[in-house]
């Protein structure tokens, strides 16, 4: 029984860690700065379309 339970926990774990790693590497938190600043984020060129947020968002 002890090892299901192991087993979940690292199936848990890497999950949780697989996800970090995809919205880290996909700008999700540069993004989610962005607009949280008021910002609008720009797909094209990958940046916040906003001169005053810009310095404040740097990652």
């Amino acid at each position: 029984m002890g090892g299901k339970k192991y087993l979940i926990l690292l199936l848990v774990v890497l999950t949780i860690l697989l996800s970090y790693v995809y919205l880290r590497k996909s700008n999700f938190f540069e993004i989610d700065a962005c607009l949280d600043c008021g910002g609008r984020w720009n797909y094209q060129t990958e940046e916040c379309d906003s001169t005053d947020l810009k310095k404040d968002i740097q990652w």
